[in-house]
């Protein structure tokens, strides 16, 4: 019997076996970007879009679209926090940045969901696979939810991309972003934003100048010239933020030499072809003109890191500089609005043009021997620091660091993989893949960025003729299916690491390939094939003198002996691990025995061996200085000692 209990649970509960309370998920629906503090005007359109938002009409879809440059995220973020003060959407807002136009990293909408679906509380292992199955789980979740929620789209680029991320019901309401029209979202609110009126593009010259100095009356003393200047720039916010930039750098510049400037920058810009709008590239060359030498060598380097944002730390790495030389350098290109502050503290990024821009640059000025070198360096980088990351791992006490880390720095570390494979750098494939899947085996919430990163490392491991490491990879290649829940790719994928691995007389990878196609089996509920894995994985361990590996089947066999209710054999299997562990110093896995068998204790109606079984657990975590472990043992101590016991907390002085 398997009852599930949600919420409060009051009186007395009769159950035949286990009861399990559930532990209300976790969700973020607060993740909408601050507002841009240069923004200005823009009355009329706030004004349409908070009438779309609050439309009776279920689920309207609102669609900012506009130019590239024009604002139409700066616009739709200050609509949705004016929306959420009016107390329009209690139940929080939802977004992401589709990144329809960036060149390698769209965000397709099966990522998407995933993202959302975590954010709505379901947790990485019970997102599914496959695309269908994940919008009708976000669909149901926000059908579940009465309070309304804003789903915020920024940067689409079709409406292939939007569909599937519509919510459910009449409550819930969608902000989109595009520089197109999206006319397969039938029902669509079109919001066309234009560039800024004249009067409002002077406006937000002055007060970027006055924010930088509140004395700067150089827009109001020459309206003609400040009016020129923002017709040269389109009336575009991306450009006048941009040189409103060189002129606060620039106190002694007249605005009839920014004029000017400008003037002979569209000029010869005139018999160039380029994507962007002829206003903003004129501002982007004048810019760039501006930057310091090793400012505008970064500025072209930057785009070699494919990720959305980039740290400070891989950009040193890319210009060959310490972190507080780049960093000072980065702080010289954000305040040029070249880049812009990311997310968390000491990330950056691009604007899509600005990117496109600085790879043009980086084609025309920078020497391909400097482009290699940097993209080896940046490599190194990488791969240097998620191997440090993985050496973190063990201790609880830098764990969390370490995630975080690899949370932010995901897609480029992927990026990364990608890069070294293109350039036939297939060792630091193998390296950087190896050690970044550590991480996404813990989480289990980054499975298809791990699926890629290992398919390229089995692939680099083939091209080295480096078999352990393709025995390696095929394992790796099998848990993220597993994780995935796809369970016959990854039988396909343990079951070739286990012949390659005989082949090769290799007894560790044999034992590793069994035993993750025992648990594999114990999943399924398979119990007798689950047994016969695991007894060939015992065997081979001992062969290969592996003790870790040991105790670890060990304990796995006393998993499965519970789950089969043969409670005095799953003793036996966790006394056998903590007696291993005991002798090799491996504290972890010596807790979680202690606790299994407390556990297995209480549910035999025996509370004093169970009370020493937790004490034990206590013990060994705290001699592994796994401490959060530790005071989660403490809880279930205060739950279930015995009236004549004393506590942890009065024995230790």
């Amino acid at each position: 019997m398997h009852n599930e209990l949600t919420g409060d649970v009051h009186g007395f509960v009769l159950q035949a076996a286990d009861v399990h309370l559930q532990v209300p998920a976790v969700t973020a629906l607060a993740g909408l970007p601050p507002v841009d503090a240069g923004f200005t005007g823009r009355t009329a359109d706030l004004a349409l879009v908070a009438e779309a938002l609050r439309s009776a009409q279920p689920v309207v879809v609102s669609t900012v679209m506009g130019l590239a440059g024009v604002g139409k995220t700066t616009l739709a973020i200050r609509a949705a926090h004016d929306a959420v003060k009016a107390g329009l959407f209690p139940g929080g807002v939802l977004f992401i940045d589709l990144q329809g136009y960036s060149t390698g990293t769209r965000v397709e909408p099966r990522a998407a969901l995933a993202v959302f679906l975590h954010a709505l509380g379901v947790p990485a292992g019970q997102v599914p696979a496959e695309q269908a199955a994940r919008e009708a789980l976000y669909r149901t979740r926000l059908a579940e939810r009465t309070a309304p929620v804003l789903v915020m789209l920024d940067n689409a680029s079709s409406a292939d991309q939007v569909r599937p991320l519509l919510p459910p019901g009449a409550a819930h309401r969608v902000l989109v972003t595009s520089r197109h029209t999206l006319g397969g979202l039938q029902g669509a609110r079109r919001i066309p934003l234009d560039v800024l009126p004249e009067a409002e593009a002077v406006a937000m010259l002055d007060n970027v100048l006055r924010a930088s100095d509140p004395a700067d009356g150089r827009i109001s003393a020459d309206g003609e010239a400040a009016r020129e200047i923002t017709a040269l720039c389109g009336r575009l916010p991306l450009a006048l933020g941009i040189v409103a930039a060189l002129l606060s750098d620039d106190p002694e510049l007249p605005l009839a030499g920014m004029a000017v400037s400008l003037r002979e920058a569209k000029t010869r810009l005139g018999e160039l072809t380029y994507q962007g709008d002829l206003a903003v590239r004129a501002a982007f060359d004048l810019s760039y003109a501006r930057l310091g030498t090793a400012e505008a060598r970064l500025f072209r380097l930057l785009p070699l890191n494919s990720g959305r944002q980039v740290s400070t730390e891989a950009a040193a790495a890319l210009a060959d500089l310490p972190p507080h030389e780049a960093g000072k350098l980065l702080g010289g290109l954000r305040r040029a609005h070249v880049i812009e502050s990311g997310e968390p503290h000491g990330w950056f990024r691009f604007h899509d043009l600005l990117r496109l821009y600085a790879e043009e640059r980086a084609r025309t000025d920078e020497p391909e021997s400097g482009v290699h070198a940097a993209t080896l360096r940046l490599i190194d980088f990488y791969t240097e620091a998620t191997e440090l990351a993985q050496r973190r791992r063990p201790s609880l006490e830098t764990r969390g660091e370490a995630y975080a880390w690899l949370a932010v720095e995901r897609t480029n570390l992927v990026g990364a993989i990608s890069l070294a494979h293109r350039q036939g750098h297939h060792d630091r494939v193998l390296r950087l893949a190896f050690a970044m899947g550590t991480f996404l085996f813990y989480r289990r919430r980054h499975a298809e960025d791990g699926l890629a990163s290992y398919e390229l490392a089995l692939d680099s491991a083939v091209r080295l003729n480096d078999r352990l490491a393709q025995t390696k990879a095929l394992r790796g290649l099998g848990r993220i299916h597993r994780e995935m829940r796809d369970h016959t790719a990854a039988r396909e994928r343990f079951d070739a690491a286990l012949t390659l691995s005989l082949a090769l007389g290799d007894h560790r990878g044999q034992a590793r390939a069994l035993h993750n196609l025992g648990s594999l089996a114990r999943r399924e509920h398979d119990f007798h094939t689950a047994s016969q894995h695991y007894d060939r994985a015992l065997t081979a361990y001992r062969a290969a003198g592996d003790r870790i590996g040991e105790a670890q089947i060990r304990f796995s066999m006393g998993v499965l002996a519970r789950s089969r209710e043969d409670f005095e054999q799953a003793a036996a299997y966790y006394r056998a691990t903590i007696e291993i562990c005991r002798q090799i110093d491996l504290h972890a896995l010596e807790g979680r025995s202690h606790k299994r068998l407390a556990l297995m204790a209480e549910d035999l109606g025996d509370p004093h061996t169970a009370y020493d079984h937790l004490q034990r657990a206590y013990a060994a975590y705290k001699t592994g200085k796994e401490h959060r472990r530790a005071e989660n043992i403490l809880h279930l101590l205060d739950k279930v000692r015995p009236p004549d016991k004393q506590t942890i907390a009065d024995k230790e002085p």
